[in-house]
């Protein structure tokens, strides 16, 4: 059985988590941008689909 060397692991999550960390830290605010973007979609696809819906159960009366 091997023997795992926590200290190697952590320097390791470490070392791949500060560049990615960098990298998100960097696009924030596009990354803001496009999930506010992308939520209004969701909320627009929403509205037109419950406005659809809305709209054939008034015309099946």
């Amino acid at each position: 059985m091997r023997h795992i060397d926590l200290d190697y692991v952590s320097k390791a999550i470490v070392g791949i988590a500060s560049p990615v960390l960098g990298v998100i830290t960097s696009f924030q605010e596009q990354i803001e941008w496009h999930l506010r973007v992308a939520s209004l979609c969701v909320g627009l696809a929403v509205g037109i689909m419950s406005l659809v819906s809305m709209f054939n159960k008034l015309r099946r009366r």
